[in-house]
């Protein structure tokens, strides 16, 4: 049932992608789809790897911490890009992350993402860390706690009770 669901699916987005539904580019779509999941088998250990938690009250204050961070970087690029004497002081920050569980890291690297004046160079497992670049660095210390506390932000809004950590601990 489960491959089904995937075909119907995968046959949709190839007819979208195509523009234009007719009997060729559904039956091609459902070939394709079916070679895809030929080639690229499911598994159901990782489709039953773990329950998405959302916890609503939390996912409002992350998207509020989140608008109102694209509001302040956005300013500060643009005061950056019209000042007559550039004060921009680039640099890299290997930030720890207290968290392991993947998707909770790659969401973390996404929101840092969006955000103007960070980038995301490198993301390490062992031990769970992003290398971000930032545009306008002040203080390593500083960045790397707003790291830790979007990271805070996005395991109390989707994370499981265990990866919520216990205790505060100062970033490294």
């Amino acid at each position: 049932m489960r491959q089904a669901l995937y075909v119907v699916g995968l046959t949709a987005v190839w007819v979208m992608l195509w523009d234009d539904f007719s009997v060729a580019n559904t039956v091609s779509g459902v070939l394709v789809a079916g070679l895809l999941l030929v080639v690229f088998p499911t598994s159901r250990r990782i489709l039953r790897a773990r329950p998405i938690v959302i916890r609503p009250l939390a996912v409002l204050r992350l998207a509020g911490y989140i608008l109102s961070q694209l509001v302040i970087s956005n300013v500060r690029v643009a005061r950056e890009g019209v000042a007559p004497r550039q004060r921009i002081r680039t640099g890299i920050i290997a930030c720890r992350l207290r968290t392991t569980p993947p998707g909770m890291i790659t969401l973390s690297a996404d929101i840092l993402e969006i955000s103007p004046g960070t980038m995301i160079v490198d993301a390490r497992s062992e031990p769970p860390t992003l290398y971000v670049h930032f545009l306008m660095l002040r203080e390593p210390l500083e960045a790397r706690h707003e790291v830790a506390h979007l990271e805070r932000l996005v395991l109390r809004a989707f994370g499981a009770d265990t990866d919520v950590p216990a205790r505060e601990e100062a970033p490294s």
